[in-house]
């Protein structure tokens, strides 16, 4: 979540409203009579997305014999949870809503601001919903929402042009890889290059919790939240890792653009990195941005510590649409959902479409439309982003505190890398677990847990 409320316009004033859509566009301007209106509240995204989703609601809205009328208003980030929530205080919560995975059950099930989906969606429609991401939005055997897509957090981005200076004649699959074609490419970098591109400061407790998994067999605590796991060889392998990184001179020690993870990939582009650690949105970036790049770069799942392919390598992020529990037509917004998400694999492709498959689709038949009918130039970059989702963790949705310890103990032994290794990164996985453990008391056990 906190990547996509990041990649909104500059902030405005808290609860401020950007567009109303489809209040009577569609259908050459004319307005169904005696239709009921059904209010969507959406986060504002970039440019293309918002695009879509309005070209997607007018079309909904030129049917005039279903007898809803669409609305949607579209909130910049921070205005966005502050809108929810005044409007379900003054008694006007919206009929649909948008909630990432990792806050559904916290924000919103856990207090009974969603309507179960069954029985007001079709049941195969809840059954065409990924094994993966079925879990994901399911809490004592209801779902709570229908999923929109999912999004690799991290997967590696190459400069191919870079790679043959350098002699490197493929991408790295380890860890020990990854450091040695870091010191191939480095001499082949002129001043102001950088050979990876890695996130930082608050970016890279999120980001790193594929790598996390992937190095330890978990995330910082265990599923009941009862036992911190981070005083492990494969923490200790990970914060290794970064000591390393940092300590060969391949990583800039700051953001190499104006928003730091979220749109590192434009440091990639603008050749101020060789590689960099990217999540799977940053393909559209290229495509949208950049398209004379496309062939220049390349993208694959981030290097293991084994070495193996077919690892968890990246959380799974992404937006789900709930119907509110407060709603008086839930009926008709169960419809709207199943017209956007569920009735026609091939509408609700467009998104990917438009999207370059820069994220991955949720429903089996959606998932069998794109690989069927999807544009033959990206069908590699497809492959890889829906490898990675398929073997991606949910975010954890424990507190963000002990993400941040996690990330500022990567971070301490990063900055401090000429330090002697072994003993500096015993003191920061000491010092991480103190702070988790003081954490773990304050937030007590895991709620969803018993949910399911």
């Amino acid at each position: 979540m906190k990547k996509l409320l990041a990649i909104g316009l500059a902030a405005v004033t808290s609860l401020s409203l950007l567009s109303f859509a489809g209040c009577g566009g569609g259908g050459g301007g004319k307005v169904e009579a005696g239709a009921t209106k059904v209010v969507v509240y959406l986060q504002d995204f970039e440019a293309w997305s918002n695009e879509h989703m309005n070209k997607m609601i007018d079309e909904f809205n030129s049917n005039l014999e279903d007898g809803i009328q669409l609305e949607a208003r579209f909130f910049q980030d921070e205005a966005y949870p502050d809108a929810l929530a005044s409007a379900r205080e003054s008694g006007n919560a919206p009929d649909i809503f948008m909630c990432s995975y990792g806050n559904l059950y916290g924000t919103v099930v856990s207090h009974d601001y969603a309507e179960p989906l069954n029985g007001l969606m079709k049941d195969e429609y809840l059954d065409d919903i990924t094994d993966t991401v079925k879990p994901m939005v399911t809490f004592g055997g209801n779902v709570y929402a229908y999923p929109q897509l999912t999004e690799a957090s991290a997967l590696l981005f190459y400069r191919k042009d870079i790679f043959l200076e350098a002699g490197v004649t493929e991408p790295p699959k380890s860890w020990a890889d990854l450091l040695s074609v870091c010191a191939k490419i480095k001499p082949v970098l002129g001043k102001g290059q950088y050979t990876l591109g890695l996130p930082i400061y608050s970016a890279l407790g999120w980001a790193t919790y594929g790598l996390q998994y992937n190095a330890a067999g978990s995330v910082a605590l265990n599923d009941e939240w009862t036992e911190c796991l981070v005083d492990c060889d494969g923490y200790r392998a990970l914060a290794g890792l970064w000591y390393d990184l940092y300590a060969g001179g391949y990583v800039p020690a700051g953001n190499v653009t104006a928003r730091g993870y979220n749109d590192i990939i434009e440091g990639l582009c603008m050749n101020k990195l060789a590689m960099t650690f990217a999540g799977s949105w940053s393909i559209a970036e290229i495509m949208n941005s950049y398209p004379d790049l496309k062939d220049k770069i390349g993208v694959v799942p981030l290097p293991t510590l084994s070495g193996n392919s077919g690892e968890t390598t990246a959380s799974n992020g992404g937006w789900t649409y709930c119907v509110s529990s407060a709603s008086k037509h839930k009926d008709l917004a169960a419809k709207v959902l199943e017209w956007f998400f569920a009735e026609d694999a091939a509408r609700t492709a467009r998104f990917f479409e438009a999207a370059c498959y820069s994220k991955s689709a949720v429903t089996k038949s959606v998932q069998q439309y794109i690989a069927e009918n999807a544009r033959e130039d990206l069908r590699d970059w497809l492959n890889v982003v829906t490898e990675v989702c398929s073997l991606a963790i949910p975010e954890p949705t424990y507190s963000w505190e002990i993400s941040t310890a996690v990330s500022g103990m990567l971070e301490y032994v990063a900055l401090n890398s000429n330090a002697n290794k072994t003993t500096l990164i015993e003191q920061q996985i000491k010092a991480c677990v103190s702070k988790i453990e003081r954490m773990m008391e304050q937030q007590g056990r895991n709620p969803a847990y018993s949910a399911g």
